[in-house]
């Protein structure tokens, strides 16, 4: 056991050397420009990465402004609504009341008018009774058209006796 060979030493010397050339010659440029490759993609698709990441903050933060502003628009648009049904309603009520108030004025301009109307039918009933009481009385035809001024002119002067104490509306 003891020897060494050192032509055998020497030959595989000779022969690691050789094979260590030639692979650094043809196997490790490509291997390692691969692994550099490899190592610029993966550093690229992390920039890419974070600059997605940046760009969905960005867009976030812009879409929930929007949100934010579109739902003050929906608030401003919903008072809006209100008021303007509050004004609505003011306006109906309002109408309502003078179209209220416009019937009861001519309800009572009708009520004054039919009063009139029953004063003067009143007016010539008596006139036709008294002269009626009046042929009666006398036994003789009375010439109505004479006799109806005399009357009308005496009950006027009732009605202004009858009424000298209030004031007539």
């Amino acid at each position: 056991m003891g020897e060494i060979k050192w032509d055998l030493v020497v030959t595989q010397i000779v022969g690691f050397l050789l094979v260590l050339w030639i692979l650094r010659k043809y196997a490790w440029g490509p291997v390692v420009s691969t692994l550099e490759s490899r190592r610029d993609k993966i550093r690229s698709d992390f920039e890419d990465i974070d600059r997605k990441k940046g760009e969905v903050a960005s867009l976030q933060s812009k879409l929930e402004a929007e949100l934010r502003e579109i739902e003050s628009q929906a608030r401003a648009k919903i008072q809006e609504g209100v008021h303007e049904g509050e004004r609505v309603g003011a306006e109906i009520k309002e109408k309502a009341r003078q179209d209220a108030q416009a019937m009861i004025h001519r309800a009572g301009e009708q009520i004054e008018q039919d009063r009139n109307k029953a004063q003067v039918e009143l007016r010539n009933q008596m006139v036709t009774m008294v002269i009626a009481a009046a042929e009666k009385i006398l036994g003789e035809k009375l010439d109505p058209a004479a006799q109806k001024g005399q009357i009308d002119a005496f009950l006027q002067s009732l009605g202004g006796m009858k009424s000298g104490g209030r004031s007539e509306s």
